[in-house]
């Protein structure tokens, strides 16, 4: 049956969140050579910085409805601590879109390897960026598991998370500020 291989199509697939710290996205345009400026820069030629805003996070929106998108809740607060407001936060999808030119909409695509590579071009510091991959829940097995990176010092944490604890969730964490 093809429906094994449409579990990624049901609302269970791979995906990653990139925590640009300050000005640290802005290295991408500086030392990656790509097709097109970073998102921002694209979305500012038709419209406001705030609706371009708006615009952008209406893709962590989408990904946090999802049942597997709460699974960052805890990854989260590790990569940002209680400075998430120090951050900008770019769907991994978005991030190899303009880096790679394309994007499959595959977090297997956009995951440590993306990151290690970019590092390698943009050397950021320890914690201007950090970076979390969500595996897609198991066939079989409850859970999910995730990892968080830091692009200089690498895996900082690793854990899961059970879908029955999911179903418990809200969208966005209530204790993040």
């Amino acid at each position: 049956s093809f429906l094994c291989g449409m579990r990624f199509y049901a609302g269970n697939w791979a995906y990653s969140i990139y925590l640009f710290k300050g000005d640290a996205e802005q290295k991408i345009d500086e030392h990656i050579t790509k097709t097109a400026p970073l998102l921002p820069q694209q979305l500012s030629l038709l419209y406001d910085e705030k609706t371009a805003d708006a615009l952008l996070s209406r893709v962590i929106s989408f990904r946090l409805m999802h049942l597997h998108g709460r699974v960052c809740h805890d990854p989260l607060k590790i990569a940002v601590g209680d400075n998430i407001d120090e951050y900008v936060w770019r769907d991994g999808e978005l991030v190899a879109g303009v880096v790679l030119g394309w994007n499959f909409g595959d977090g297997h695509l956009h995951n440590e390897h993306l990151l290690r590579s970019m590092q390698k071009r943009c050397n950021w510091e320890s914690g201007e960026v950090r970076a979390i991959y969500v595996d897609p829940q198991p066939m079989g097995r409850p859970f999910h598991n995730w990892r968080v990176f830091d692009a200089k010092d690498g895996l900082i944490a690793e854990g899961s998370v059970t879908v029955e604890e999911l179903r418990q969730r809200q969208p966005y964490p209530e204790n993040m500020n």
